[in-house]
């Protein structure tokens, strides 16, 4: 009788066994059900085994190419079972703190690049000589913080460096910053709650861009004419100022809302409000809102650096 060779694939019978052994391990509680999301880092390796099954398949015949195929997969199996089990837990929360002295520093960056993420910025005297001081909650890859010293510039960065597009990834930043410096700050980041408040804080401007944004912001009294940028896709924002600050502001998009001192408008497209002394003004916050869908509102706070409660501020 003639031997004919038919190809058999132990590739997906070995995904089910996989995703069976995986099943049973968090069933019975050996492994917590957070690590699931670590198989979808993986995926790459599908790729690997498929590619080396098909190379031993056509250069290898008959039984030697059956055991052969069988050992790349069942090592994939067993290594990929391993990582899920007791490789690191990219969902577990860790926490990193940083600080940089101010040395002779009297201006400064801000630059924070984050994906999902919850920031909060303050001015306080707390942290002394430093420059700044951040406290860092994140799953997922380790945030980098660099500062370049010549240009005053501090870098708080955490993307994500694996490919685990499932993957939820947590990002709290609470930074608090030296009031005796001039700040610049800017925010890049996807879905984010954003908490600024800088009312004894010399800003000299401040952009925000994200997917998807709720910030509130309290500016201190303005030195010159700052911008402040806030450009996103769905916006809430709500901007604070001191009662004898003047500002300007636009908000554009789609459906834009924008409440300010008292005064409700709505509109498709463009929308503009200036206070009544800002003509001429050599200090203020030129205020521009960039998004689809905008709900912005602008108030007038006391001293404490407390929101006025008029109609703008609900």
């Amino acid at each position: 009788m003639r031997y004919t060779y038919r190809y058999r694939s132990f590739f997906w019978p070995a995904i089910l066994i996989l995703g069976g052994v995986v099943a049973l391990l968090v069933n019975t509680g050996q492994i917590p059900v957070d690590r699931l999301y670590q198989l979808v880092n993986l995926w790459p390796v599908v790729l690997v085994v498929i590619g080396l099954e098909l190379i031993i398949r056509r250069t290898v015949h008959g039984l030697a190419g059956d055991v052969a195929a069988a050992l790349i997969v069942l090592i994939a199996v067993v290594g990929a079972a391993a990582y899920v089990t007791v490789g690191p837990n990219p969902s577990a929360t860790h926490t990193f703190d940083a600080a940089t002295p101010a040395g002779d520093l009297t201006e400064a960056t801000l630059e924070i690049d984050a994906g999902a993420s919850t920031v909060t910025l303050s001015g306080s005297t707390g942290v002394g000589a430093d420059l700044y001081r951040a406290h860092l909650e994140y799953t997922g890859p380790t945030p980098t913080v660099n500062h370049d010293s010549s240009r005053g510039t501090v870098r708080i960065n955490q993307r994500s460096n694996n490919f685990g597009i499932l993957q939820p990834l947590h990002f709290k930043a609470n930074v608090q910053l030296n009031p005796g410096v001039a700040w610049a700050i800017r925010l890049n980041s996807g879905a984010t709650t954003t908490t600024i408040n800088v009312a004894h804080v010399h800003v000299t401007s401040v952009t925000l861009n994200s997917g998807a944004g709720r910030d509130d912001i309290t500016l201190g009294p303005a030195s010159g004419l700052v911008p402040v940028e806030i450009n996103g896709g769905a916006l809430t924002v709500h901007l604070h100022r001191p009662s004898e600050t003047e500002a300007t502001i636009e908000v554009s998009g789609g459906a834009v809302s924008l409440d300010a001192d008292g005064r409700s408008m709505h509109a498709i497209g463009h929308l503009t409000y200036t206070s009544s002394g800002f003509s001429g003004a050599a200090n203020g916050y030129r205020i521009k809102v960039n998004g689809g869908a905008c709900t912005v509102t602008l108030d007038t706070t006391t001293e404490s650096g407390q929101a006025r409660f008029s109609r703008a501020s609900f």
